[in-house]
């Protein structure tokens, strides 16, 4: 009897990644199982689900069973020594999951059937995201370096812990410089809720491109996961710079419940059609935008990113807003990540084909939104009463890989339903210029981009690297019209009673 089992389009994505786009073996020289030997290691680098989440059933490739494979070939069960890793899975999947386990009273380690079914679960899940990773266009290779790299805690951690209480980090960084006759001089050294922030002045203004260039190696100066580095110059401050320097994850300040209310109260005081509070900046004020002057938003990250959590504080952010808001989700997935909006929405749309005929509603709904304008001789669809319309797509890449008419009719919209009071918001976990398109680039303007494993990705969304840089679950850069300079930004994760709380009318 088998021990796993794939379906016709995991077996589609293995040959794939066996053969010419992927790692260029020819058919039958490279065992399949070592692709699922991938998508398990991949899968277990990524966020962590409770055994009971319905996420395992939505992040795996839905078609007909296909092959069948043994503990031998997925993990070296019964193998030699070297190639035996069966107990070392049980036993990382005993860590993942110990107390949910230890509430049940199972044993990975004697209970094969549970352990099958956990092992189905990550090898599934592994799939998947290779499957909304990995491009075709991509070299597999280098999907594999951005992707499987070891994230071995940086040496040097427990040194930058204690220098930056004073002005050790500062000394570091200067000495670092002067490597390269690139003199800087300390303003101070500030904290933020993942960073030690480091303002500096150079000195000779001639020597700012070379300090740029070389502040790409600060991390591994410094032994730390990631520095930004950002202009002053929205501060009125010339030749000044923040090196945002990460810290270890466990000394991270996380931003509560009770932050997220401030940051939506925050929208009250600002003259904003249709507010929304993204998070709080680096300098820990909260951070909001008007969507209806913006006038659409395009946001992307890879899995873990925290993309989904930024479009559900959207929501929260729309809801609370003053003015008459239609809320549209079009969810390709499903929508499981927004069914707790449910009875919030004006309409909640699943089905791609739905989904298509609907933006030609809206695009309908534009047109006679204009001729009321012109025959009011308005300009502002307040003066005729009527609600703005939000229209939310989460996995933008699926929705028009499934029907190519969708990016023209996005495109149409986000040319003109500004005026009509009809603004989009695109999210998409796989940026891709044939799908961010040059229409939809040039229409929306303001962007957010999450945590991506590559400077490509980073400059589809934003135009510039430094996406790559973030740290992941919920740091952010934002672009918008407003400013030349981009603003980080982290937001608020909140759990399902807390987002409850927030909206109940």
């Amino acid at each position: 009897m088998a021990d796993f089992y794939t379906n016709k389009a995991e077996e589609y994505l293995i040959q794939r990644i066996i053969g010419r786009d992927g790692l260029g073996f020819s058919p039958d020289t490279l065992p399949k199982y070592f692709i699922l030997r991938l998508a398990l290691s991949l899968a277990l680098k990524l966020p962590h689900l409770p055994l009971h989440s319905p996420e395992w059933e939505r992040k795996r490739l839905d078609a007909q069973r296909d092959k069948e494979y043994h503990l031998e070939q997925l993990t070296g069960k019964g193998k030699s020594k070297q190639e035996d890793f069966d107990s070392l899975t049980r036993s990382i999947f005993y860590i993942n999951h110990k107390d949910e386990l230890n509430d049940k009273n199972i044993d990975i380690f004697s209970h094969d059937e549970k352990y099958l079914e956990i092992l189905s679960k990550y090898i599934h899940r592994g799939l998947y995201e290779i499957h909304n990773t990995w491009k075709n266009n991509d070299c597999f290779y280098q999907w594999c370096i951005d992707n499987l790299k070891l994230d071995f805690p940086p040496q040097s951690h427990k040194n930058i812990e204690s220098s930056t209480q004073n002005k050790d980090l500062f000394e570091q960084i200067k000495q670092y410089f002067s490597k390269f006759s690139i003199d800087v001089e300390h303003i101070n050294t500030t904290q933020s809720y993942r960073h030690d922030i480091c303002r500096i002045q150079i000195l000779d203004s001639s020597k700012i491109e070379s300090f740029k260039n070389k502040a790409k190696n600060l991390e591994d100066e410094l032994g730390v996961e990631s520095v930004l580095l950002q202009s002053c110059k929205e501060n009125n401050l010339s030749k000044t710079y923040d090196i945002q320097v990460a810290k270890p994850q466990d000394k991270w300040s996380k931003i509560t419940k009770d932050d997220f209310k401030q940051g939506i109260e925050s929208l009250h005081t600002k003259d904003y059609k249709l507010g929304i509070f993204a998070g709080f900046g680096i300098d820990k004020n909260p951070y909001c935008f008007d969507l209806a002057s913006a006038p659409h938003l395009f946001a992307a990250g890879a899995t873990g990113s925290g993309k989904t959590i930024l479009l559900q504080n959207i929501i929260i952010s729309l809801l609370k807003n003053k003015n008459r808001i239609d809320i549209i989700i079009i969810d390709p997935k499903n929508g499981t990540d927004y069914k707790i909006f449910e009875s919030h929405l004006e309409e909640f749309i699943i089905d791609m084909r739905q989904a298509s005929k609907k933006l030609d509603e809206y695009i309908d709904e534009m047109e006679e939104r204009y001729k009321l304008l012109a025959g009011h001789n308005a300009d502002d669809i307040n003066a005729l009463n009527l609600p703005y319309q939000v229209i939310i797509i989460d996995e933008l890449n699926d929705l028009v890989m499934s029907d190519k008419t969708i990016n023209d009719k996005l495109t149409r919209l986000a040319q003109k339903s500004r005026q009509a009071g009809i603004h989009l918001i695109l999210g998409t976990q796989r940026p891709d210029s044939k799908v961010f398109t040059g229409g939809l680039r040039s229409n929306i303007p303001t962007r957010i981009a999450l945590k991506v494993s590559k400077a490509s990705d980073s400059r589809i969304i934003l135009d510039e690297n430094g996406a790559e840089k973030l740290l992941g679950q919920g740091d952010m850069l934002i672009k918008t019209t407003k400013s030349s300079e981009l603003k980080r930004v982290f937001g608020a994760k909140l759990e399902a009673s807390e987002i409850q709380s927030l909206i109940v009318r």
